[in-house]
Formats: structure tokens, C-alpha cells, sequence
């Protein structure tokens, strides 16, 4: 019966990641591969749909906080001007001026500078695409990098998705999963490999992309709209002050990371302190440019960024509920029967577990709240020390790596944002978000495993 239910995960697994690479909905092709699941693995129909509802109820609980407020904030953000004025400031003062490699290499510093403030500041990583696209357009028109490569420039933040202290998405889910066993743990847990490992994968990243970017005009590449929606700038526009605009960031990292507010807490923050010190640089017209009032052009941000939650939200926790009704399955429970015989350190064993899962799924808190409970109770049942520090820093980084395979929702996205193709625009995102996270996650892994008070 085992490999029976086992063939049946693999074929669900592969029909759900073909299906959504193909563009398909995973909020309907999730349930759907659920069920296939559920049939090979001689589930009751009845139990397995309550364990997917269950499952994404789970995760609603844990994530409403990160993906609603961190939605509004980034609106806020976008519609004060604060991430243009961020970007602006240092375009001038760091591009401009510069040519030919050494304009490519700056501004694209400028982008990776700008997206991990965004990030540290509690953007989330899903809403930050559409925050910083249009800066990225902009500054790849300004300096001529072509426009495939506007989707790996978008995905210059992936080093502080799971960079100690970040308000994200991993950091939270690794909190609450260590939680579920009675282990709690700071959002810096892990500190020092954490930083190591987010210098790796931010440098390795960045000069990852400068080389292929570099190499493309060299042969004659440049830039061009194809059939993206030109942006276009009002120059009479006043921005925001620089610092002013840093404010708000700082704010939600130091309430949530140093104070250690709840993350609900935090984000309400940034987003009040934005609207006070920005808040007079909203736009005064509505989309058909009739002039609107404050109140009415405040109320407008909100709502476009709180309608923008549902997707957003769905797009994290869709996979995860098909996830969860494959955790509930024997062939499943073969599987970590299999992995518990590995005779590793707990470590790598939470490396390779969460980063087995992450494949699967594409869904880091799927793999997070899987992963680290069984981790956690094979060190108990070895009768080993918990090091819960190390294993959240080491899970966190490990939910970043396999998550962008093709089929990747943020992925697909970007690329169709910009217009272009796997075979064209890909292979810089892998580099930066598969082989250098994994790189990341590997080294963090090394370093907790021979100096545990580092963590």
C-alpha cells in the first residue's frame, strides 16, 4: 500500500508543478492533486478534504499578519513616493555620472540596496515585486541592461528573505513551527551564520547577475519595452525626503526584531508612521485625473493594498494545504522513516528535509512546519540537545532554495511581467535563488554544526 500511496504522491506532485508552470491556477489545481493523493493513498474523501481546509486554516492563522499588513505597507510605500525617493537618491548619487560597466554594476547595488531595505523594512517578498518593478523598468532603461534580465533584478532580495531579523514570511513560519514543540526563538535566532550566509547569498547574487548582464551587452544586447507598458515619470513631482522615507522601514524592523512586538504590532506601526510623515506626497487625482481629497486618496492606498491580500495570500498557502494532506498519508510517514535513518548531524538533516520539502511544494511554510517538527523529534527521541536557534536559522535559509524551481508562482510572474520566456530570462534566477541560497544554506548549516554557541 505504501508504494501505491507513494506513486500516488509523485504523480500529484509532478501533475501539480506541470500544471501551474503551464499557467494553470494552483488554487484549484492543489485541491484537485489533494484528492489524487488522498484516492491512491486509501484515504477517506471526507478526512482528506477537512485536512486540506485544515491545513490552509493552519497557515491563515499564522501568516494573516505578514502577507495583509505587509500588502498595505508596501502600497503605502509605492503611493507616498518613499521607495522612489530611496531610489532616486541614490541613483543620483551613485549611477549618474558613472559609465559603461561601472553604471551597470551601481545601479544594480542601487536595486539589490533598495529591495533589501524594502525587505527589512516588512515588505513582504510577493507584494515587494510590484513595489519595486517599476523601479527596476526605469533603471534598466536609464543605464540600457536588456529587458530579459528584469526578473533576476527583482529577485536581487532573495538574500534577506531569511536574513535574521527579517519580518518574512520564513523567519515568522520558523518561530511558529519550532513553537508547535515547545521551542521559542527570536527572529535574529541564529545571528551570526544568518549574516554570513545573507553576505554569500546578497555578493554572490549581485555579481552573478553584473557578469551575464555585462557579458549581454557586450554581444550587442540593450534594452527595450517589447510589449511592457512604458513608464513614465512626472518630473515636477516632489519625492519624498530620503530619510523621511527610511523611517518607516526602520520602524517596523526595530518594533518587531529588537523590541520584539508581534508582527501584527509592527507592520500597523510602519504603516501609521508612513502615512504621518509621508502621507501629504499621496497622489491628489484618481485614476481618470479628476482632483480627489487626502482622506479619499488615503483610503484609496489602503484599499488597493488590502485587495491585494486574498492573491497574495492564496499564492503562499495553496501549495501548503496539498502539502499537509501529504503529510497526513503512511507513504509519507515511509518517507520520514527513511530520513529519521539518516545518521547526520540534526543540521543537515534539517537542511535536507526542508529542502526536499520546499521542492515539492514550493511552499516554504509548508516545508517549515513540516520539517522542523520532525527534526525536532528525532533529536528527542536520540535523546540529543535541541539547538532551536541553529535549526530555525538553517530551516529559514533552506525554505529559499528549491522554492524557485520553473514552476514558482513569484517566478512565472516576474517573467510574464516582463514579457519574455523561460529559456530567456530564467537562468540568472536560478543562479541567485537556487544556487546561491542553497550556497547560503550550506555554509550557515557549517558553521552551527562545528560552533553551536554561534547560533
Amino acid at each position: 500500500m505504501e508504494v501505491l500511496g507513494l506513486a500516488g504522491i509523485i504523480i500529484a506532485l509532478v501533475l501539480f508543478l506541470v500544471l501551474v508552470y503551464k499557467g494553470w491556477s494552483s488554487y484549484w489545481v492543489a485541491p484537485i492533486c489533494a484528492l489524487i493523493v488522498a484516492v491512491f493513498n486509501q484515504m477517506n474523501l471526507n478526512e482528506a478534504v477537512s485536512t486540506y481546509i485544515g491545513g490552509l486554516a493552519q497557515l491563515v492563522t499564522s501568516l494573516f499578519s505578514i502577507v495583509f499588513l505587509g500588502a498595505m505597507l508596501g502600497k503605502v510605500f509605492s503611493d507616498t513616493g518613499a521607495a522612489s525617493a530611496i531610489a532616486t537618491t541614490l541613483t543620483n548619487k551613485l549611477v549618474l555620472g558613472r559609465q559603461g560597466d561601472a553604471q551597470i554594476r551601481v545601479a544594480l547595488l542601487v536595486i539589490l540596496i533598495v529591495s533589501g531595505l524594502c525587505t527589512m523594512g516588512g515588505i513582504d517578498g510577493y507584494v515587494l515585486t510590484f513595489t519595486m518593478f517599476p523601479v527596476c523598468i526605469v533603471m534598466a532603461e536609464m543605464v540600457d541592461i536588456p529587458r530579459r534580465f528584469l526578473p533576476g533584478m527583482i529577485c536581487l532580495n532573495c538574500a534577506f528573505m531569511a536574513a535574521p531579523g527579517a519580518p518574512q514570511i520564513n523567519n515568522i513560519m520558523a518561530q511558529s513551527a519550532l513553537a508547535t514543540v515547545n521551542y521559542h526563538v527570536p527572529a535574529y535566532a541564529g545571528l551570526i551564520p544568518g549574516i554570513v550566509s545573507t553576505i554569500i547569498i546578497a555578493a554572490g547574487g549581485y555579481f552573478t547577475l553584473s557578469h551575464i548582464i555585462i557579458k549581454a551587452k557586450r554581444n550587442g544586447e540593450h534594452f527595450d519595452y517589447g510589449n511592457m507598458q512604458r513608464i513614465t515619470t512626472d518630473p515636477d513631482k516632489k519625492l519624498p525626503n530620503f530619510v523621511l522615507s527610511l523611517i518607516p522601514l526602520i520602524a517596523v524592523f526595530v518594533c518587531f526584531t529588537i523590541i520584539g512586538l508581534n508582527i501584527f504590532f509592527a507592520l500597523l506601526i510602519g504603516i501609521v508612521v508612513n502615512l504621518i510623515l509621508l502621507g501629504r506626497h499621496l497622489p491628489l487625482k484618481d485614476n481618470k485625473g479628476l482632483p480627489i481629497s487626502f482622506l479619499k486618496s488615503m483610503v484609496s492606498t489602503l484599499n488597493f493594498g488590502a485587495n491585494s491580500f486574498p492573491n497574495a495570500l492564496l499564492t503562499v498557502i495553496t501549495p501548503a494545504g496539498l502539502a499537509t494532506v501529504i503529510t497526513a498519508t503512511t507513504a509519507f510517514g515511509m518517507v520520514v522513516g527513511a530520513l529519521s535513518g539518516i545518521h547526520i548531524h540534526y543540521i543537515f538533516l534539517t537542511l535536507i528535509v526542508v529542502c526536499i520539502i520546499v521542492g515539492i511544494t514550493s511552499s516554504p511554510p509548508a516545508a517549515l512546519m513540516v520539517a522542523i517538527p520532525l527534526v525536532v523529534g528525532i533529536i528527542s527521541a536520540q535523546g540529543g540537545t535541541v539547538n532551536a536557534n541553529g535549526i530555525a536559522r538553517v530551516a529559514a535559509i533552506a525554505a529559499t532554495t528549491f522554492e524557485t524551481l520553473p514552476f514558482n508562482g513569484l517566478i512565472v510572474l516576474t517573467i510574464g511581467m516582463a514579457g519574455t520566456s523561460h529559456k530567456e530570462s530564467y537562468k540568472p534566477q536560478f543562479l541567485m535563488t537556487v544556487a546561491w541560497t542553497l550556497t547560503g544554506a550550506l555554509v550557515a548549516a557549517i558553521l552551527i554544526a562545528l560552533f553551536p554557541n554561534l547560533a
